[in-house]
């Protein structure tokens, strides 16, 4: 969840990665980051963080091959 939160500040992101690789890399890792992604896409749907989507969008793609929709807060 820090390295998801940390994407709009690319240099934090980047040292974030860096800090945690050993455990973002494994397949736990992944998946794990794949759930907090999913979680704050949800959070924008719901009109929170909505900053972030873009840069949860670009992170979900390069990691899945897929690009998620937002959904557009109601």
């Amino acid at each position: 969840m820090l390295y998801v939160n940390s994407l709009r500040v690319p240099a934090v992101a980047e040292r974030v990665r860096k800090e945690f690789a050993d455990i973002l890399e494994t397949a736990a890792g992944r998946l794990a980051e794949q759930i907090a992604l999913a979680e704050m896409l949800q959070a924008v749907g719901r009109g929170w963080y909505e900053e972030l989507a873009p840069h949860l969008r670009q992170r979900a793609e390069e990691l899945t091959g897929v690009t998620p929709p937002t959904p557009l807060r109601a």
